[in-house]
């Protein structure tokens, strides 16, 4: 019955052409905001731009796992880490692995950011990636990302991440890629508007639009929504512990396939 559920979704989300490596599930932050972290200017959504680890922070760790749309047999876990190497430049990782019983994905990401100007940020990655099936053995790729990230006003952010311009191919099938544009508004200390496009070369584009509201120095209360065919909402908060020790839950509902929730433990100094 899980495979069986497994193979509609994988339908669903990829009915014009077959494609290995399902839509990734964002941590609990990224999650709750809509997906639209393209141009979020700081580190407490993960690295979710390769620009970010030439960012402020001298050094952090993520660890979160969702269920998606509540299927126990469905496992998802990411840990991302960085640090700085210098004053203008860091390197990350990021290992994520998603699947079933019957077929899995991991993907390793090498990052690395450098700051170019005092409001300008660039950055790059390399990705191994490599699914299993049961009864089909395995298969390996590789493939690339590059990410910008500008701050063009005083309170104003514009971000961009290219992933796997070629479509690099994995046991005969393509692998999903993206072009991400957004920009982000921080309005005051407080409260943070974000938007963005995302477009895969064999599908429509989507738009993502996310807030942030901090009522306390402890806490964070994010909402968005992902457009489409089926819009998905998101919404959560997180907790800022002492010691840069942080807490952030997430849950984003399809209105055919329920709720995915999702958690995160972060540090960072």
């Amino acid at each position: 019955m899980r495979c069986f559920t497994f193979g509609l979704l994988i339908f669903f989300f990829f009915p014009a052409s077959a494609q290995v490596f399902m839509r990734p599930f964002d941590n609990a932050a990224s999650l709750a905001l809509g997906g639209a972290t393209v141009a979020y200017a700081g580190a407490d959504a993960g690295l979710s731009n390769e620009a970010l680890t030439g960012f402020g922070d001298r050094a952090g760790a993520y660890l979160g796992s969702a269920l998606p749309y509540g299927i126990t047999g469905w496992q998802t876990a990411q840990f991302q880490g960085f640090v700085k190497l210098g004053k203008y430049d860091g390197i990350g990782l990021d290992i994520a692995h998603s699947g079933v019983e019957a077929y899995r994905e991991q993907q390793f990401r090498l990052l690395y950011g450098r700051r170019l100007g005092e409001r300008f940020f660039i950055g790059g990655s390399a990705a191994f990636l490599r699914v299993s099936a049961q009864e089909y053995g395995s298969a390996n790729g590789v493939t690339f990302g590059i990410g910008l990230l500008a701050q063009v006003l005083p309170r104003f952010w514009l971000g961009a991440r290219l992933y796997n311009p070629f479509q690099q191919e994995v046991a005969g099938e393509t692998t999903a890629s993206s072009m991400r544009i957004g920009a982000a508004w921080q309005a005051s200390g407080i409260f943070t508007l974000l938007a963005e496009v995302e477009k895969s070369l064999d599908r429509d584009a989507r738009i993502k639009t996310g807030i942030e509201y901090r009522p306390a120095e402890v806490l964070v209360i994010r909402a968005g929504v992902r457009a489409g065919s089926a819009a998905q909402v998101g919404f959560g908060a997180g907790v800022r512990l002492k010691n840069g020790l942080a807490l952030d839950v997430g849950s984003e509902w399809h209105p055919s396939l329920g709720m995915t929730p999702a958690a995160m433990v972060a540090w960072r100094k």
